[in-house]
């Protein structure tokens, strides 16, 4: 065992409620702006400490290895000369629910190896575990969630594209029964393909860094995945976007997630109209996040 701290490391990685826009750039790689989110209903934190054994646990759920989180520290350790030092216990509470577009799995893989990270006091960047996580599975950057950034979420690349917008987030699970397995659907990519002058002007209107383009561009991005994976209610959402104007509807693309997004500070008309679809169309209490600076 080597002489890194033994005491017990803890580290949060903020989530995400779907994506600003999925879709493709000019060469047909995937392209994803995730909706990184500063405020979440889902407290996610994971501890990492010395062991006799490399093991992870999510959630507190035994039954389940963890395969792809214990594949990613240990890639860590192949990348930094620790590879035959990987004997960590990483608990990771509060991870959000699986198959929804809330972005779970690439949450578990960025805490564990940020945790693991600060144990050994590693000089690695966001970047190179972005990388990792992404020579595992199709990963989301999550690391900066005040920006937004384009990133291809199988080579590992990513971009600073602007500053995220101060929104709230009024979010909810259209199919509760379902979960979407995110490499089952990689098909996805190749159908987009037929819209991908639509996701360049998406795409360059969130770049602006305007809110209004930016829910402009999450609202456009949402209908066409709509057209590729349906959700139910959709079509009844969007028609309230339309209605009310100045929000933006955001979808997970490759999950069963929908949400309204309302700039703060939110007009109360707004407020009171997207209030009464929860409380009168969809009987149920919205997921709440927050994007964009802490204090704004």
């Amino acid at each position: 065992m080597s002489n890194a701290a033994t005491h017990q490391i803890s580290v949060s990685i903020g989530g995400k409620i779907g994506e600003w826009a999925q879709g493709i750039d000019r060469n047909g790689d995937p392209v994803i702006y995730s909706l990184t989110v500063t405020k979440s209903p889902f407290k996610t934190q994971a501890s990492v400490e010395r062991s006799h054994s490399l093991s992870v646990l999510i959630n507190r759920d035994a039954s389940e290895n963890h395969f792809k989180t214990r594949q990613a520290v240990l890639a860590l350790g192949e990348r930094y000369g620790f590879s035959n030092d990987c004997n960590y216990r990483i608990v990771i509470d509060g991870s959000p629910p699986r198959g929804k577009g809330l972005g779970s799995s690439s949450i578990d893989v960025a805490s564990a190896l940020a945790g693991v990270r600060e144990a050994r006091k590693l000089k690695a960047s966001n970047a190179d575990l972005y990388g990792i996580m992404c020579r595992i599975e199709r990963s989301d950057y999550l690391f900066d969630p005040e920006k937004i950034f384009a990133a291809n979420p199988l080579e590992g690349t990513h971009s600073i594209v602007t500053r995220a917008p101060a929104c709230t987030v009024l979010a909810w699970d259209t199919e509760p029964e379902k979960s979407i397995n995110t490499e089952a659907v990689r098909d996805l990519d190749k159908s987009r393909t037929a819209f991908e002058a639509e996701y360049r002007d998406i795409f360059d209107m969130i770049s602006t860094g305007e809110i209004a383009l930016i829910l402009r561009a999450a609202t456009g991005s949402a209908g066409l995945n709509n057209r590729l994976l349906p959700k139910a209610g959709f079509e009844t959402a969007l028609q309230l976007v339309k209605d009310v104007r100045d929000i933006g509807l955001v979808a997970a693309h490759t999950g069963t997630c929908l949400g309204f997004v309302l700039p703060r500070p939110t007009d109360e008309d707004i407020s009171a109209r997207i209030s009464d679809f929860f409380t009168g169309t969809l009987k149920k209490k919205p997921l709440i996040f927050r994007t964009g600076a802490a204090s704004a």
